[in-house]
């Protein structure tokens, strides 16, 4: 199958976190996130990387389909990533907490708050219900969109964010033994005791 559209010449959402004006990039964020949610009742799912669009005339365009994520042909995870990966893609909830929290991220590589305050309303509006017992890992998404809105606020350092999103990163993951995994689950989990 070939799927083709016209040329979108960008900037892609990632890139246009800091460089473009605060409303329009949540109205943005708020407009896929509107998108995901909607899908959540259909046998298809949205690959909600911040790269995967590009902004035309302050509105998204999405430029990225493939690989197609169908729930229905969710593959049974067989380790660690697997099962990562899964929720990340197929868990609308764990889906829109992951996007909401990687574009607030975004916006937080730069002195300038005022890009990630903008994104707050847009948070509480899609975030999904706080789950204390979600386990890994709609955990590890749900403490970075947490820990992403508490430093858009001023409430911790940005530093915090990064290093948490460092230490949860899906592709870091991903290159981790088995063994390895679990015990970043654990690590993981440690760090959020201590928060908590």
């Amino acid at each position: 199958m070939t799927i083709r559209h016209r040329w979108v010449p960008g900037p892609n959402l990632l890139d246009a976190a800091n460089h473009t004006e605060p409303a329009s990039f949540a109205a943005a964020v708020a407009e896929i996130a509107h998108w995901i949610r909607a899908l959540d009742g259909s046998d298809a799912r949205l690959d909600a990387n911040l790269a995967n669009f590009c902004l035309t005339d302050d509105r998204p365009v999405l430029v990225d389909v493939l690989p197609p994520l169908i729930p229905s042909l969710r593959p049974k995870p067989v380790n660690l990533f697997d099962e990562l990966f899964a929720v990340l893609c197929f868990d609308t909830p764990v889906l829109l907490d992951a996007f909401l929290g990687y574009a607030l991220r975004a916006c937080l590589h730069t002195p300038n708050r005022t890009p990630a305050r903008g994104l707050l309303p847009v948070v509480r509006d899609f975030a999904a219900d706080d789950d204390a017992d979600a386990g890994f890992p709609a955990t590890w998404f749900r403490v970075r969109l947490q820990l992403a809105a508490s430093a858009a606020c001023g409430e911790v350092a940005v530093e915090s964010v990064h290093d948490f999103f460092s230490l949860t990163s899906v592709l870091g993951f991903g290159q981790l033994s088995e063994h390895a995994r679990r015990h970043r689950i654990d690590a993981v989990a440690r760090r959020i005791q201590e928060w908590s």
